[in-house]
């Protein structure tokens, strides 16, 4: 999708140092899989809106819309955790309490 001699130009002119054609393959590898990620999980979101629509008895949206990309590319970026926490609905993380007891050590009294 990306075409290679762009991204070695932006590369290039960003560093300024020579830039090998297997670097540049490298990089856009990586960001065509983000790409794709990024596309399926918008199309989860825009059924996810979907579902609510429906629930509220509102037409549905056919086209994945800006806001739908964004609400992707933030699951993407939380790994699937919910922004928010386990009192208002997110995911309940545990965490280990540490009680600490009084030295006996230096207990007396001068």
């Amino acid at each position: 999708m990306l075409h290679w001699m762009q991204v070695w130009k932006h590369m290039h002119d960003m560093t300024g140092v020579q830039i090998e054609k297997r670097a540049v393959m490298e990089v856009i590898c990586y960001f065509e899989e983000q790409l794709n990620m990024v596309i399926k999980q918008s199309a989860k979101e825009l059924d996810k809106l979907n579902e609510l629509y429906g629930i509220q008895g509102l037409k549905q949206k056919q086209r994945i819309d800006r806001d739908c990309v964004r609400e992707a590319i933030k699951t993407i970026n939380n790994n699937g955790y919910p922004f928010l926490s386990g009192r208002t609905g997110g995911m309940i993380q545990k965490v280990k309490k540490v009680s600490k007891k009084h030295s006996h050590e230096n207990t007396e009294v001068a």
